[in-house]
């Protein structure tokens, strides 16, 4: 498995594909904080969280970078070759998961660092009460966790789907039409909403949602189960092209 996991870093690394992403991730990282801090400017614990909050809607991106990784060798047919190093489909697959969310710790770490010397110097110059070294902890913390999961949620899309487009413009429109209709449809849903549970988790649980912290990042990981397990599931009832 490990020699599997080490492949599939190498692929990372002499690719365009990790650096593009992890750079688009770290540019709007980069806005948000400025935007929140600057135009926004956070009074309480809540808003001031918010505002640091690097694992939300600026997870989308690492979900976009897990469906083009899993679906790369679909969509240029070298799955067959790489099935010749690793046969287990499921194995090779499970490698790719790891590999692809190694790299989103990496790209979260480097989305930290930027969230930390932007907001905290900010933060100081703003009114309301400070945000304690726990609320740095879990917001910073639980960004990590939005981060890393929803590669993995890419991951598994890209798998179950295998046709890159198809996966990347599905995606969105779930994330950003279906599922914004569907909670206007249906209130009660909300909480375990893929978006709402990154926001939460992201945020570090906030008092504006209906799930605490804890409760989201299992919402969160429910999610990326779901899809990883389908994956595999259909992935190994397919013929390889």
């Amino acid at each position: 498995m490990i020699p599997l996991v080490r492949g599939e870093l190498v692929k990372v690394r002499t690719t365009r594909t990790a650096l593009g992403f992890g750079a688009a991730a770290v540019i709007l990282c980069l806005l948000s904080v400025l935007v929140f801090l600057l135009a926004g400017d956070p009074s309480s614990v809540d808003t001031k969280r918010e505002s640091l909050n690097f694992g939300g809607v600026l997870s989308v991106p690492l979900i976009i970078f897990g469906i083009v990784g899993a679906t790369a060798e679909f969509r240029h047919r070298t799955l067959a070759a790489s099935l010749l190093i690793g046969p287990v489909r499921a194995k090779t697959t499970a490698a790719r998961l790891v590999a692809y969310m190694l790299t989103a710790l990496a790209v979260g770490f480097a989305m930290l660092t930027v969230t930390l010397a932007l907001g905290v110097p900010l933060l100081a110059g703003t009114e309301g009460p400070d945000l304690a070294a726990a609320d740095y902890v879990q917001v910073l913390g639980g960004g990590l966790i939005a981060v890393v999961l929803s590669t993995a949620i890419g991951v598994g899309v890209g798998v179950l789907v295998r046709n890159q487009v198809a996966a990347v413009v599905g995606a969105l429109v779930w994330l950003f039409i279906l599922e914004p209709l569907v909670l206007a449809l249906s209130s009660d849903t909300a909480d375990y909403a893929l978006l709402n549970a990154l926001a939460t988790t992201g945020s570090g649980g906030s008092s504006d949602s209906g799930l605490s912290f804890g409760v989201a990042v299992l919402v969160l990981a429910g999610w990326a189960s779901v899809f990883v397990i389908a994956g595999l599931l259909v992935d190994a009832r397919r013929d390889v092209d």
